[in-house]
């Protein structure tokens, strides 16, 4: 293999596919970044056999072939190398990079060890505007479970009814819910995909292009631009999300968004837990107001939100995270609270959005 290329474009394929190369001790051809040349294109390769990534750069190839790299001291090395344009010269397992009157020599793996990324051949991808997908990940991925004892927690439920898409996410503890529409689309398609796929979607993906997705019974790809994403997708039933919604409330109550995040950033700093690693906050809701009252061996705090409340008053205590996560993704200036008590699930909405819905379990103390 000879190639030239400029070291901002390799850095970008570098960049681009790392992420997929497991970060745990596994079969020492996983380690390595996969370089193939062919047909004009420089395609670059990782994968931890659940989830792969790999793109294309245009470049000037002067032999094809394939060579696989350690991926750290690989991306070590090219972010280190002068801004200048590059040779890259493959003999055996090995690379030369050359550049300005210098060259640098990198030890590699036979290829013929690093699996095959199995193509998804479909009849029938789905597309849809990326800035769509992005906003929609971004307003439920924070939910996932982080715990991998239960898989089916740390995916999202991705449900395509031919026009209506739904994206969700919950731990039970709490549940992200987010729908849109894809004009003119006749598809359909469901499978849990891992949350770590979604974020390096959300990662890579641009505004401006056009997502295609295409699927089988186990796998689903992810095209846009010159970078594809092929994962597995999470075996399992995903809990029937409907039956935990709340139909009815005794309170709903209009906050500002932004000030009722900053109270309760300010608030949480007083009650860091390190035992049960939760910032666990307490208000009431009383006479058209949120009133914080927090204190611990640190100092102490108190603050007063003014609300629009219709129903009940009420006290209730949270870890601080379930909320702040939610004010973050929330699209507008005012927020719908309905609450049922002290203990029952708490529903936040946008004002005047139906599509998107987050529900938050309180602590029981």
């Amino acid at each position: 293999m000879e190639i030239l290329c400029s070291r901002e474009d390799f850095l970008t394929g570098v960049n681009t596919v790392q992420r997929a190369v497991p970060t745990k001790n596994t079969l020492p051809i996983l380690q390595g970044i996969k370089l193939k040349a062919s047909d004009n294109k420089l395609w670059f390769e990782a994968t931890d056999l659940e989830l792969s990534i790999r793109c294309y750069l245009p470049v000037t190839i002067h032999g094809e072939g394939e060579v696989v790299l350690p991926a750290k001291l690989f991306s070590e090395i090219v972010r280190k190398l002068p801004d200048s344009d590059l040779k890259i010269v493959s003999d055996d397992h090995n690379v030369n990079i050359y550049y300005n009157n210098s060259n640098f020599a990198v030890n590699g793996f036979d290829p013929e060890e690093f699996p095959e990324i199995a193509e998804i051949t479909s009849e029938d991808p789905i597309v849809l505007p990326s800035a769509l997908f992005k906003d929609m990940i971004k307003q439920t991925i924070f939910a996932c479970a982080v715990d991998e004892s239960r898989p089916v927690f740390t995916g999202l439920l991705l449900h395509i009814d031919k026009e209506n898409i739904l994206l969700i996410a919950t731990d039970t503890h709490r549940l992200a819910f987010t729908s849109s529409v894809i004009p003119g689309n006749e598809k359909e398609f469901k499978g849990i995909i891992p949350a770590k796929t979604m974020n390096e979607i959300y990662r890579l993906l641009d505004d401006e292009e056009v997502l295609t997705i295409k699927y089988n019974k186990s796998r689903v790809i992810f095209e846009f631009g010159s970078v594809q994403i092929l994962t597995r997708l999470i075996e399992g039933q995903f809990p029937n999300y409907k039956q935990v919604i709340p139909q009815s409330c005794n309170t709903k109550i209009l906050v500002d968004g932004k000030k009722f995040l900053d109270t309760v950033e300010r608030a949480s700093l007083l009650s860091r837990d390190n035992y049960l690693k939760t910032n666990t906050v307490r208000f009431s809701v009383e006479n058209s107001a949120i009133i914080i009252n927090q204190h611990s061996e640190m100092g102490k705090i108190s603050e007063q939100i003014e609300i629009e409340q219709e129903g009940e008053d009420f006290t209730i205590s949270f870890n601080a995270k379930y909320i702040t996560d939610v004010l973050k993704v929330i699209n507008t200036e005012q927020v719908i609270m309905e609450a049922s008590g002290s203990y029952s699930p708490v529903v936040f909405r946008p004002v005047s959005d139906d599509s998107y819905l987050y529900l938050a379990l309180p602590l029981r103390n």
